[in-house]
């Protein structure tokens, strides 16, 4: 029996003869995989559909890690310009490695899908993106909103507990300023100074809890 859903292809790399793997994020099931055929000109999965940033109706086939994909037809396009395409390619690293296969994340999808939507507007991308960032590590049990801050103290960020005072010791995870977590409470009201905090932040909270490197993040200016 076909499966269908709207979604995403988050990747793709070369399998057999003239065959591709697709990661797909999909609306009702989740990360999927599957393998495709995609033709030229002619079929019911054209090449060029199979990129990323491309909203797409998908239909596929099959049982267990790997499926196969029998229909993608576009249904719309976000515009990234090519100076920001490396922001979209960060922001499907991330669903690849803090998403689980056949796992439903309906809320984590409508924010992945109003991310791209910004990044097309380099005023705020690069904000809109740390705010998913957020989202994504309270959807891993991670939240920075944080009630009981005493001011003037200093968290550091652990693996097993999160966000836990610093009592003074040398540490190597990442430390944030209780001023910054007030500062999140009001996330409208953030500084440029506040922004830049918290970059420094989340870069050192992926570094830690990522299964690998983040090999785009490498590749971005900020």
């Amino acid at each position: 029996m076909p499966q269908q859903s709207f979604g995403y292809i988050l990747n793709q790399r070369p399998f057999r003869d003239s065959s591709v793997l697709v990661d797909i994020f999909t609306l009702d099931y989740g990360r999927i995989c599957c393998v495709a055929r995609p033709a030229k000109k002619r079929g019911k999965i054209l090449r060029g559909s199979l990129q990323a940033f491309r909203y797409l109706h998908l239909q596929w086939t099959g049982k267990g890690n790997v499926q196969t994909l029998t229909e993608a037809d576009e249904r719309g396009r976000h515009t990234i310009p090519p100076s920001e395409m490396m922001l979209g390619i960060y922001l499907n690293e991330l669903i690849l490695l803090f998403s689980h296969q056949h796992h439903p994340q309906t809320e984590l999808f409508s924010a992945y899908k109003y991310t791209l939507h910004k990044l097309g507007d380099a005023l705020v991308n690069r904000q809109i993106l740390m705010r998913f960032e957020m989202y994504l590590l309270a959807n891993l049990g991670y939240s920075l909103e944080k009630q009981d801050i005493t001011p003037g103290m200093r968290y550091i960020f652990t693996e097993d507990k999160g966000l836990i005072a610093d009592q003074g010791s040398a540490t190597q995870q990442p430390v944030i300023d209780a001023d910054l977590l007030f500062a999140l409470q009001d996330i409208q009201s953030m500084t440029e100074s506040d922004w830049k905090q918290l970059r420094i932040v989340l870069d050192g909270i992926f570094k830690q809890i990522a299964p690998r490197k983040i090999n785009s993040r490498r590749l971005l200016n900020f």
